[in-house]
């Protein structure tokens, strides 16, 4: 596409301001998986891998509890004073945190957990509802891959330094050091992420007027059900419903997997999850190569079925001699998030396109109500398959069951493109 100076002058402005949302956005997800990691990995260690389920479905309770508060802020206030606020609502969210690493005490560290959840149900439509106000419609997918990009480097990050840092022994301290050192990490990181947030450039909101969503969960309810009124808007949020549901299950899988089953180092196990994030970041370069806000739907298919037959590749390292099974295992692992970058990013650009302008943070919670529904379920089901199999086993299943969904993806994107609403962009029905 031919872009005329107009356009050029758009994108750098644009680029101008989203380097503080970037900062802001990628020490946030930081700090979240550098701290869910830790906390997921010292469950293990303790012999309490159920935890990762808790964890899970305490995360994402508050985006079904509160989404459509969340997305009301971002509607009527200016996204920036939003982000300030939950960013401010993060540090002492990483104070309550830190203290529940240091005394290994469950409770704070779910207590945190629930309120990274609930600061997230807030960040997020403010932040990603931004997107589309900053750059036309045509390049919000290019900088959807380039936000899914930093944050993917910061979810790499974050896995792959909690497990270090959990393993690093400066001091001979009565605590164990790691422990100290992710409490204090945790707490720099906030402080820093606050300062960033005050870089963000305000924009006014359009719509100032819609009245307070009282009903909270019920309106996000009612909200999801309106988009069985836009077949390709449906089937972008369930899409976006599935990877993670299917993504969240991976990881826990990958730390029960390495520690308990394979018996490799803290540190090994978290780059395993390291490589299934950094195909993430190959994958959402692809896409925005491949996909645009008019065609999209044709990748799904053929990504879910990669992501499937790599994580059944995966599963199957358990009777592989040992110098191979870690080798063999990144490269599956890096190839399901390869293909799960593929699937997610066009997804991300659309759900952030379609609404109207003044509707943008109502539709983003709403999906996002969708997208937590499914990480809720996720819990009780790593938990289910836990509790009953093996963790190489259960990677099987998860591998299976995302080669079979791929036959419904490819079924969902006919007919999503035969319906009437396929053909008018950026129109919500």
């Amino acid at each position: 596409m031919r872009i005329n100076s107009q356009e050029k002058l758009e994108i750098q402005v644009a680029r101008s301001r989203f380097l503080a949302m970037a900062a802001t956005y990628f020490l946030g997800v930081f700090n979240d998986n550098f701290f869910k990691q830790a906390a997921l990995l010292l469950a293990v260690i303790a012999g309490l891998s159920g935890l990762q389920g808790t964890a899970t479905m305490l995360f994402s309770l508050p985006f079904i509890l509160f989404s459509a508060y969340g997305g009301w802020f971002a509607d009527r206030f200016p996204k920036r004073q939003v982000i300030i606020g939950v960013k401010f609502l993060e540090g002492a969210a990483m104070l309550i945190g830190a203290y529940g690493i240091i005394t290994l005490s469950w409770d704070w560290i779910l207590a945190m957990v629930f309120l990274m959840g609930l600061q997230s149900t807030f960040f997020g439509p403010a932040l990603n509802g931004s997107i589309p106000e900053l750059y036309p419609s045509w390049y919000v997918t290019k900088a959807n891959a380039l936000l899914k990009l930093v944050t993917t480097t910061a979810i790499l990050l974050g896995m792959a330094v909690a497990g270090i840092a959990l393993d690093q022994h400066w001091f001979a301290t009565e605590i164990p050091f790691g422990r100290i050192l992710v409490a204090a990490t945790v707490v720099a990181v906030a402080f820093v992420g606050i300062i960033a947030a005050f870089g963000i450039k305000r924009i006014e909101n359009t719509n100032s007027h819609r009245p307070f969503p009282w009903a909270g969960p019920i309106v996000s309810l009612q909200d999801c059900l309106k988009f069985r009124h836009d077949p390709p808007l449906l089937l972008a949020v369930i899409g976006n419903a599935y990877f993670y549901f299917l993504s969240l299950i991976a990881v826990m899988l990958i730390n029960t997997m390495g520690l308990s089953e394979l018996k490799m180092s803290v540190t090994a196990t978290s780059l395993l999850a390291v490589s299934l994030m950094a195909g993430v970041c190959g994958g959402s370069l692809l896409a925005a190569k491949i996909t645009s806000p008019e065609r999209w739907s044709h990748v799904l298919g053929p990504a879910s079925f990669g992501m499937g037959s790599c994580l059944v590749g995966a599963g199957m390292v358990a009777g592989m001699e040992l110098d191979l099974q870690w080798l063999f295992l990144l490269a599956s692992l890096m190839g399901a998030g390869f293909c799960g970058g593929i699937f997610l990013i066009p997804l991300t650009a659309f759900i952030q396109i379609r609404p109207d302008l003044d509707k943008k943070g109502q539709v983003i919670a709403a999906a996002s109500f969708c997208a937590f529904s499914g990480m809720l379920i996720a819990g009780p089901t790593f938990t289910l398959l836990d509790n009953n199999f093996l963790p190489s086993s259960n990677m099987l299943y998860l591998g299976m069951f995302g080669m079979i969904s791929a036959i419904l993806f490819y079924a969902g994107s006919i007919f999503a493109n035969s319906s009437v609403s396929a053909r008018i962009p950026g129109k919500e029905n």
